[in-house]
């Protein structure tokens, strides 16, 4: 009403394309209104504001981006995608979740063939991995995650993988000789693997178990498309203080059954027993513990310390005061 008054005499349509690309002058004015409003914080500028708007502490953010939803996000479930959109383009710009994934996976294959001349490209089997939105879900604020099932039994071998190779071998990171040296304005970050002599054996073991998960990725991607399961799985893994929902689809063709507008709705009526999802990922991280076990067997009885990989060994310079939030 401050800002914008006519805004509630437009049509529904209008109100969600100025929404979704709000013009930074109306941003700027929205921003240092909400601010006044929920915080008592005032800003001698808005430009001040926008930046102030950039940095609201983390135990504010959920009560900013609830009461935001409304006007950035669209249909039913006033639905945000929290991805970065071409130029000239927004999710009003897509129906369907596929459409929108399968036009940012064509635009990441022609990436990656202008970086490798070799490589060949593959099919599009649907490549949505822990993409992030905001949503309502019967009347109450949620953080989403978008994966495929591919997608998210690979995040969480991952982390199965972590854990095994800590087990086989204890390691931990210690600062290097030049770690937090200064460099003009930027901090060195030189950390090290310390694995009581076991570097190289780690690794080596690393890099297999590395190899071993995209392998496991693709044929996993490949294996659900061909199913045909077609289905949605809603894990709720809400926290105390937040609600949040992972969402996993099967193949593509359940990324086509369901809109941006009709979010929930569409996925509820796709919806199958999460049981399913977790007996697959149990088989996998079986496969993935007798992987480790034979590897390091392996590794331990050929490993050659007088041998080494040659890799690229790169600087990473950090901007003073980038981690201050975080203390």
């Amino acid at each position: 009403m401050k800002v914008r008054p006519e805004y509630f005499t437009w049509p529904a349509e209008q109100q969600e394309r100025y929404g979704s690309a709000i013009p930074e002058p109306d941003r700027a004015a929205l921003d240092a209104t909400l601010l006044a409003e929920l915080f008592g914080r005032t800003f001698a500028t808005q430009e001040e504001a926008a930046d102030a708007t950039d940095a609201i502490p983390p135990e504010e953010r959920n009560r900013w981006n609830e009461l935001i939803l409304p006007l950035t996000g669209i249909g039913d479930d006033h639905f945000y995608l929290n991805e970065w959109f071409a130029e000239g383009h927004s999710i009003l710009s897509f129906d369907t979740v596929r459409d929108f994934d399968e036009a940012d996976y064509r635009f990441q294959e022609e990436a990656r063939k202008e970086g490798d001349s070799a490589y060949a490209g593959k099919p599009y089997r649907g490549s949505l991995y822990l993409n992030w939105a905001r949503l309502y879900v019967d009347g109450r604020f949620t953080y989403a995650t978008l994966s495929m099932a591919a997608g998210y039994i690979y995040s969480q071998l991952s982390g199965a993988a972590h854990d095994l190779l800590e087990e086989r071998i204890p390691h931990q990171f210690v600062p290097g000789k030049n770690h937090g040296g200064m460099e003009g304005d930027h901090i060195r970050w030189d950390l090290r693997v310390d694995a009581n002599g076991q570097e190289g054996i780690l690794e080596e073991l690393r890099q297999r178990i590395w190899g071993y998960e995209e392998m496991r990725w693709d044929a996993l991607l490949s294996a659900w498309d061909e199913s045909a399961r077609s289905g949605v799985y809603l894990l709720h893994q809400s926290h105390s203080d937040e609600d949040n929902l992972h969402v996993v689809f099967t193949d593509k063709g359940s990324l086509a059954a369901v809109r941006f507008r009709s979010f929930v709705r569409d996925c509820r009526t796709m919806r199958r027993s999460s049981k399913e999802l977790e007996g697959a990922l149990d088989e996998e991280r079986s496969a993935l513990a007798r992987f480790v076990e034979d590897q390091h067997a392996d590794v331990m009885r050929t490993y050659d310390p007088k041998l080494s990989r040659l890799e690229k060994r790169r600087k990473v310079l950090v901007r003073k005061g980038a981690f201050d939030e975080l203390k």
